[in-house]
């Protein structure tokens, strides 16, 4: 008993003696002149780590913040407005050091590496006085605090050099999106506020008038870059009768730009797509956009954005009032936008958009061979070099020319007995020389119709006549499961076809199944839930001259080609591909329009029901002695409330066919 009292009373002392270090650590930081500003520094570095700036400064002392003719609350503000111009994600910070000099105050020093979108401000060393003010520790306020380079009269500025944007060219290198060099003048917010956020009307009607420029254009300028008034924002491209000096001092500068310009125009407006100027927004978005950028807003402007604007120049700077760099903090190199080689054919393109006249519709023209697309027609259209002049009526055109036709789902109608007619062949319940004996023009049963009255249909005729029920019928000798898997793992059905264009994989139904023989016979003649775009269907009825192989489409020149290998045996194919020789060459062919003894195609045409007794019109154009190309023309309301309206496809896809057999 008495050894453990020992041990106890022992363990007490211990306790006290830890206690009162304690209790001295306690004082030395909170109570002695040097334990305050050890303890203001190291709460200053670990705000300003995580950029928690109001926190930052809270221990500002009033007076030197008052001689910077600055509120209360402007050095967290301004601080904040910096590392958010420069778009600061990380603060790293090294070692901590507090020391006292010879008038008794004390100065904390420590070094930071501030990460940006294009580098790392590195080992900014700062240098932070604490004055002991009525027995706290108080910061002396400087710009020197956001960085040890800036002081009065001098500010943070992101120089930049916008450069050349990259080219769009077609399979030959012929222009399909260049830029052309221009003026552009440029403001600057900061030289027309007064001292209270005013902005100089004397200052904006000076320049307007120099200029040639509207001064309520610069005024809602410097309104909507307010927040940012160093920054300079686009007022006018400057015409050739335009003052074009950049006299240094005024707010406005003239800086070299370059205008978009699409050569073929409204014949590939909807693929080639339009740029358009920065906005504020954009800016918000990504701050390494500059307010003199051009970005891509529609078509492969705007997919391949970042490939054709590549990096610009940019320089993170601290510069005087007069604009003169004092110090570079970090800066990106330029790098040249990048030139993008299509597989398009100029020529081609424009050819098929003049075949339509501006009658609603697409047309798609591949290489077969090889999968290069040679044509993406949508039309009605309109001229990007002109969209800001007559954007309005563009907009307002009940026809729609912003939307990409080639791109968008459609019925493919009787195009698709092409795929049925494989699936049957391959299958083996499709016997070509077979004839179905059917009567009448209505097979009640699966509510399906034909045009023609034929009692013996084999394939040939079927082709010919285009014969609803003779494939409806195959169909369901195939089997929904049959059919089904054939179309999901040969077919392309529910695959993405990797383009540089926003669509949809091919669907033959809205859940993904073939739910009923109704629609399984629906199905087999193009109809029911179908939605392929014309570029899917010119692919998946390339088997036709690929010998049963299916290659998928490539926009991009450099880009791979791939292959769906023996997705229909070859001789099926060739089956198929002579049957319809006779829907081009015989007089009563539903593609006799395109007939030309000079050279020997093979076409299947469709009839799409869309409602309300409208129709679409399609033709799938091979061919057949060079397999130079094959197609996919669409035409929208051929027929509107029972009556003709506008051309059938094969009539808007001969000036094309045409061009591609002599050229």
């Amino acid at each position: 008993m008495e050894k453990k009292t020992i041990i106890i009373i022992s363990s007490v002392a211990a306790a006290v003696v830890i206690l009162g270090g304690g209790a001295a650590t306690y004082y030395t930081m909170t109570q002695t002149d040097a334990g305050k500003a050890k303890r203001v520094a190291k709460n200053y570095v670990a705000n300003f780590k995580v950029q928690k700036f109001d926190q930052v400064l809270k221990n500002a002392e009033a007076k030197t913040v008052k001689a910077y003719k600055l509120k209360a609350s402007q050095p967290a503000a301004d601080m904040k407005a910096d590392f958010k111009y420069f778009d600061v994600t990380k603060i790293d910070v090294g070692a901590l050091k507090t020391k006292k000099n010879s008038l008794g105050n004390y100065t904390f020093q420590f070094t930071a590496t501030l990460t940006t979108p294009i580098g790392k401000i590195k080992d900014q060393t700062y240098s932070i006085p604490v004055k002991i003010v009525d027995g706290k520790a108080k910061i002396q306020y400087s710009p020197s605090l956001i960085l040890p380079d800036l002081k009065k009269g001098t500010d943070v500025y992101i120089a930049k050099d916008g450069g050349e944007r990259g080219q769009i060219l077609d399979r030959n290198g012929e222009v399909l999106a260049g830029s052309v060099e221009t003026k552009e003048l440029q403001i600057v917010p900061k030289y027309f506020l007064d001292d209270q956020g005013n902005i100089d009307e004397t200052k904006v009607d000076a320049i307007a008038t120099k200029y040639n420029a509207s001064a309520d254009d610069i005024k809602k300028g410097i309104e909507d870059y307010k927040d940012h008034p160093d920054w300079g924002y686009p007022v006018k491209t400057l015409g050739a009768d335009d003052y074009q000096g950049d006299d240094d001092g005024d707010g406005a500068t003239v800086v070299a730009n370059y205008q978009r310009n699409y050569p073929l125009g409204a014949a590939a407006a909807q693929l080639i797509g339009y740029t358009g100027a920065v906005t504020k927004e954009d800016i918000d978005k990504d701050p390494l956009l500059g307010s003199n950028d051009i970005i891509g807003r529609d078509g492969l402007e705007l997919t391949l954005d970042s490939k054709l604007r590549g990096k610009e120049a940019i320089k993170y700077q601290i510069i005087d009032k007069n604009g003169t760099v004092i110090k570079n903090l970090v800066e990106q190199k330029f790098v040249k936008g990048q030139d993008i080689k299509l597989t398009i054919d100029a020529n081609v393109q424009k050819n098929a958009y003049e075949g339509f006249n501006n009658v609603p519709g697409s047309g798609v023209i591949e290489t077969p061979g090889t999968g290069e697309l040679l044509a993406l027609v949508s039309s009605p259209s309109y001229d990007p070099n002109t969209l800001s002049e007559n954007y309005n009526s563009i907009s307002s055109n009940p026809d729609a020319p912003f939307i990409a036709r080639y791109a968008k789902g459609y019925a493919p109608a009787s195009t698709f007995k092409q795929v049925t007619a494989a699936i049957g062949l391959d299958n083996g319940t499709l016997n070509p020389s077979e004839a179905l004996t059917i009567e009448g023009k209505k097979w009640a049963e699966y509510s399906v119709t034909r045009v023609n009255s034929d009692t013996s249909v084999n394939l040939q005729t079927a082709l010919w006549h285009s014969d609803n029920i003779y494939f409806a019928k195959q169909a369901l000798k195939i089997g929904r499961e049959t059919f089904q898997d054939a179309l999901l793992k040969k077919f392309t059905f529910g695959k993405d076809y990797d383009l540089p264009i926003a669509m949809k994989a091919p669907s033959f139904s809205n859940d993904g199944k073939l739910d009923s023989d109704k629609q399984l016979a629906d199905t087999a003649y193009g109809q029911g839930q179908m939605s392929v775009n014309p570029i899917e269907m010119v692919t998946m009825y390339n088997f036709l001259d690929n010998d049963g192989t299916i290659v998928m489409p490539k926009l991009l020149l450099d880009a791979k080609t791939t292959k769906i290998e023996n997705a229909v045996k070859p001789e099926n194919a060739k089956i198929i591909l002579d049957d319809e020789v006779g829907v081009v060459e015989n007089s009563d062919g539903y593609a006799h329009n395109l007939y030309n003894a000079n050279y020997k195609i093979g076409a299947k045409t469709g009839t799409a029901e869309v409602g309300n007794g409208n129709q679409n019109s399609l033709v799938s154009v091979h061919d057949i002695q060079n397999k130079k190309f094959s197609a996919l023309f669409i035409v929208e309301n051929s027929v509107v409330d029972g009556n003709d309206h506008n051309p059938l496809a094969d009539h808007v896809s001969k000036q094309v066919v045409d061009y591609l057999e002599n050229n």
